[in-house]
């Protein structure tokens, strides 16, 4: 909604609410259309995609790290609330944009194509963030990971949450 001092051209708000709304009726029609197995292959698959190309569109780079030795950097730094080590398993929550770096207040998704968070939308969406930490973590690692969503913004929690168990060795 375009408030009193908005410099957002009126136009643009619209869009907005409409590509909002738009999402909102694609998710539900995907939903109703695809089996469950089929909506997570398809947005895990659409995660990773994101990932990569977020790093070939800001030009950053992975650097391949030892899980064990990342593990032991975790645990003699500071404690954090949003990263946790335990053996094998990662329990992670997105705290900042990767836009902006900024940390974000609770309660705000921070996919741009959501932020807004429609009223109703399917949790089916949260998919793709579990495709882009899965890729994230495996190319960080050079192992293969099992990604868990434990929260979200857009299932009414203050920020979202996943366990990740890394595999093999």
């Amino acid at each position: 909604q375009a408030k009193p001092g908005d410099k957002t051209p009126e136009r643009a708000v619209k869009r907005m609410e409409f590509a909002g709304q738009w999402v909102k009726r694609f998710f539900a029609v995907m939903d109703q259309t695809l089996d469950e197995a089929s909506r997570k292959t398809l947005m895990i698959a659409n995660g990773k995609t994101c990932f990569r190309d977020w790093i070939r569109e800001t030009k950053q780079e992975i650097k391949q790290i030892d899980f064990a030795r990342w593990a032991e950097k975790v645990a003699q730094a500071a404690k954090r609330e949003d990263l946790r080590v335990e053996g094998n398993v990662i329990y992670y929550q997105y705290e900042s944009s990767a836009e902006t770096g900024q940390s974000s207040p609770e309660g705000v998704c921070l996919c741009p194509m959501v932020e807004s968070k429609p009223a109703g939308m399917s949790p089916t969406y949260c998919l793709c963030s579990v495709g882009y930490v899965k890729e994230m973590n495996e190319l960080r690692f050079g192992r293969k990971a099992d990604v868990e969503l434990l929260d979200s913004v857009l299932m009414g929690g203050p920020r979202c949450k996943f366990k990740i168990t890394i595999l093999g060795s």
